[in-house]
């Protein structure tokens, strides 16, 4: 069984259903901490829609908060959750550009991250 994110009809990934709810658990507690919503709007039939302007402003926020410390710790717990975000994000079309040498490093791994995806 699969677990589909969904903005505007278009599936923006399709991972397994224990994965899609680790990601989701992962990204409220996340949400949580950055004080944003993620626009993710699980339903009952193992999808999830993605509002992907709210989805943007969220994983915005963990980007900044990613660059904004050199903390290994926090980027360790942090890095699956962000680069499954921005992946989702250019899959529903928008990309992210760097404002920072740590975020572009980081986004320099979307790509590579997405062939697992």
């Amino acid at each position: 069984m699969s677990y589909y994110f969904e903005a505007a009809g278009h599936t923006l990934w399709d991972p397994s259903l224990r994965m899609g709810r680790w990601y989701l658990s992962f990204a409220e507690s996340a949400a949580d901490l950055v004080q944003r919503p993620t626009g993710l709007t699980p339903a009952d039939d193992d999808t999830c829609a993605v509002d992907v302007p709210v989805f943007r402003q969220f994983v915005e926020a963990l980007l900044e908060c990613y660059a904004s410390t050199r903390h290994p710790v926090q980027h360790g717990l942090m890095r699956g959750v962000l680069l499954a975000s921005l992946v989702m994000l250019e899959r529903g079309g928008v990309k992210l550009s760097p404002k920072s040498e740590r975020e572009a490093s980081l986004l320099e791994e979307v790509e590579i991250f997405a062939g697992s995806m």
